[in-house]
């Protein structure tokens, strides 16, 4: 039996980290926090975990919702842009083809992911979920496993941050790290994923290989 794949949205099927930077240093002022300089200052973040980065640039904790909630409404205008991590169209299409199930787990809102997902002809998924707790992934995947009737044995989730990997290996679902988003492949490596790929190729063939 096929395994059904959940995937994270931002970082993983979408290309939005340049835009989540836009935005961010567009916000950041008003929450107190520093903007992000240049692209070693991007690379040095993306060693980092949410709460070692939001350190890092001068925003507390306590504050992040606010600025998520404002960063998702700022999102929706600036979605009509946004494009395809490289290779992903074509990885999703070929997993469709070959009959997986699919799914999106994402704590971007509903409106913004079908927004994107129709503008871009990936009507692929599915089912889409929306969990808006950005540290509770762990629950909203067991949510989601209920509402689609399955196992969490029979899932693979992918995605491209730690707190991804985190709450896949707290419950036990198969987690599959890529490294093109917003966290780094040494950031992700050091979680100890399933598996960690760097091309949507790569990531296709693990899942036809060896799932």
């Amino acid at each position: 039996m096929k395994p059904v794949m959940i995937f994270d949205f931002d970082g993983t099927i979408v290309a939005s980290k340049l835009l989540a930077i836009r935005l961010f240093n567009e916000l950041s002022a008003k929450h107190g926090g520093r903007k992000i300089d240049d692209d070693q200052d991007i690379a040095r973040l993306s060693d980092l975990s949410i709460p070692d980065r939001l350190k890092a640039l001068r925003v507390p904790l306590y504050k992040l919702p606010g600025l998520v909630m404002e960063g998702k409404r700022e999102y929706h205008k600036a979605a009509a842009a946004l494009q395809a991590a490289e290779g992903m169209r074509e990885a999703l299409a070929r997993l469709k083809e070959n009959g997986y199930t699919m799914g999106i787990l994402s704590s971007n809102t509903k409106e913004n992911i079908h927004g994107f997902l129709e503008l871009n002809g990936l009507d692929v998924f599915d089912a889409v979920h929306s969990a808006s707790n950005m540290f509770g992934k762990d629950k909203a995947i067991r949510g989601m496993a209920r509402e689609m009737g399955i196992g969490l044995d029979r899932i693979v989730y992918v995605g491209d941050e730690l707190r991804d990997v985190q709450a896949c290996k707290k419950i036990g679902v198969t987690v599959i790290a890529v490294s093109w988003g917003y966290d780094s492949a040494k950031l992700l490596a050091e979680a100890e994923p399933d598996y960690l790929c760097h091309t949507a190729a790569e990531l296709l063939d693990i899942v036809r290989r060896r799932l």
